[in-house]
């Protein structure tokens, strides 16, 4: 048995095991990733491991939990410093789906992916913080006198819809491009 760890020592390993295991989701997703790879990378036993997270699944949560949370502070930011109105945010956020649904395993886990933990939930306290998050984008926007029509539960709905429309463009096929853009200007006039 190995010596504790101070709590810098924790507060180290924890965040070199979330940036490796982060990495792993992002190429591999949350299936293909192995806690002997993520421990084998960061240098600790198996038993190491658990001291931290009680499976795979609690780490993955985590790292979602802190992506969510570092997005939707960097869009705080965007909006509120760079002047971003809502349908240049609207847009750019639907090409960013698109892209990243193509690029990052991360966004489209088969597990729980970043995109379905920020743009819908089943459950009662995601669905609320997406709700909250949506309410300060409009009292920001409001504050530089554009007035979004929608309610927040009329623009998480939009944003959904678009999130699921670039996770499914594999099983759209070849008619993908043409509903995407169509989907895409309905929700921006309606918003």
């Amino acid at each position: 048995m190995g010596r504790p760890y101070t709590e810098e020592e924790r507060e180290d390993l924890k965040r070199k095991i979330k940036n490796i295991a982060s990495l792993i989701f992002i190429e591999e997703g949350f299936k293909n990733c192995k806690i002997q790879e993520i421990t084998k990378k960061a240098g600790i036993s198996m038993g190491g491991f658990y001291t931290f997270y009680k499976d795979k699944e609690a780490l993955y949560e985590e790292i979602l939990g802190d992506e969510t949370n570092r997005i939707r502070q960097k869009i705080l930011t965007i909006i509120d410093e760079e002047n971003q109105t809502p349908h240049e945010f609207f847009s750019d956020l639907a090409n960013v789906f698109l892209e990243k649904t193509s690029t990052n395993k991360f966004y489209t886990s088969e597990y729980s992916g970043l995109l379905e933990s920020m743009v819908w939930n089943n459950n009662t306290s995601g669905s609320q913080d997406n709700l909250d998050f949506i309410k300060k984008l409009k009292h920001i926007w409001a504050g530089k006198g554009y007035f979004l029509k929608a309610s927040e539960e009329e623009i998480a709905s939009a944003v959904a819809t678009l999130a699921v429309l670039c996770m499914q463009k594999e099983m759209i096929g070849e008619g993908f491009s043409y509903w995407y853009e169509k989907i895409q200007k309905l929700i921006l006039e309606f918003i």
